[in-house]
């Protein structure tokens, strides 16, 4: 008896971690996907754009997608008509429950700005990605500059 209640004393933490850890692994695959989604926008795919980003999106990031576009990410975008392609290049989860995580997401940004001297530029940046669950799936609800404070 003793060496079942070792045994599967030794077995349980290790079934949860690998649980734990493929939740993880799925919170950061949408958070990679929907910020390279979110972030990628040419002035002729606008329309497209609406009906790929809106269903990885959830709450108030949903509400000014569907009123603001890619000003959401880039102010002016449509405006200047600006396109940009982004790269997840690593994620990493701050912090998940069931329901909720908050993910860093390093991107490498292409923007090119016909208007802009020099009109293209590679940026790479940080984003605080705040995602949540809905209906089984995990949905980008934030995405906010990494910065003191």
């Amino acid at each position: 008896m003793l060496v079942i209640l070792a045994v599967v004393g030794f077995i349980g933490p290790r079934a949860q971690g690998d649980e734990r850890e493929g939740q993880r692994r799925e919170v950061q695959a949408a958070t990679s996907d929907a910020v390279s989604a979110l972030m990628t926008f040419t002035p002729q795919t606008l329309a497209d754009q609406q009906q790929m980003v809106g269903p990885r999106l959830t709450g108030r990031l949903l509400l000014d997608f569907r009123s603001r576009g890619p000003a959401v990410v880039l102010p002016a975008a449509v405006n200047l008509g600006a396109q940009m392609s982004a790269q997840v290049v690593a994620t990493a989860v701050n912090r998940m429950d069931s329901d909720s995580a908050r993910v860093l997401v390093f991107v490498n940004q292409d923007i090119t700005v016909p208007t802009a001297d020099p009109a293209q530029q590679v940026v790479a940046v940080s984003r605080w990605a705040d995602m949540r669950k809905v209906d089984g799936n995990w949905l980008l609800a934030g995405l906010q500059p990494v910065g003191p404070g």
